[in-house]
């Protein structure tokens, strides 16, 4: 098991809490007398280039589910015949997280996330994705033709760990955990319509 194993096994890190954790390097002493940052704390730090180093590592593999549906487009037909009509329709989804900091593809914490997910798992983080097009739908008399689309995202946990040069509060190894959850390139969108009656 490698030194960084041994060191999540040793301090007992709560999966998603988003909790930050205190954990002294090999030769320094465990006591915080200082009092224990936050999160927002650290990870404003790293982001501000205020630590040596500032490294995400995931715990586990990435978990894939598909998105919420969200409205995309629609169509009403007001009229007593049947028509065909071109929709256009158009859904974007973002990335969220539980870290409660600037975490964006500009921000360090979100480069550090980017490079570990390429590492570690040999994808490409997307933090945004967006899809549009146009159907050709049948739309019923005094109905009215939804277009709804669900996005295919990834869900990764792991670990923030935080090496200052000098002591920060005590310790020179300050851990954040958390969760994030956006997509990884190549995830696809699934569409469905739904045909409901309308008065016109």
């Amino acid at each position: 098991m490698n030194t960084f194993a041994h060191r999540v096994v040793a301090i007992a890190i709560a999966a998603l809490t988003g909790t930050t954790i205190a954990i002294a390097a090999p030769g320094t002493a465990s006591a915080n007398h200082e009092g224990q940052p936050t999160t927002r704390e650290l990870l404003d730090l790293c982001n501000q280039g205020r630590t040596d180093s500032c490294d995400f590592r995931p715990s586990g593999g990435i978990s894939v589910f598909n998105g919420p549906r969200q409205l995309a487009g629609s169509s009403t037909n007001c009229t007593n015949f049947n028509q065909t009509r071109v929709i256009r329709y158009e859904a974007s989804q973002g990335t969220s997280h539980s870290f409660g900091v600037d975490f964006s593809a500009g921000s360090k914490i979100g480069k550090s996330f980017e490079w570990s997910i390429q590492t570690s798992y040999r994808r490409e983080w997307t933090w945004n994705d967006t899809t549009s097009d146009e159907l050709r739908q049948d739309v019923g008399p005094r109905s009215r033709v939804l277009i709804y689309a669900s996005k295919v995202r990834s869900r990764v946990s792991g670990t923030y760990e935080l090496h200052f040069g000098n002591r920060y509060k005590g310790h020179y190894y300050w851990y954040v955990n958390g969760q994030v959850e956006g997509q990884t390139r190549g995830q696809p969108w699934d569409l469905a319509s739904e045909q409901v009656r309308v008065s016109c």
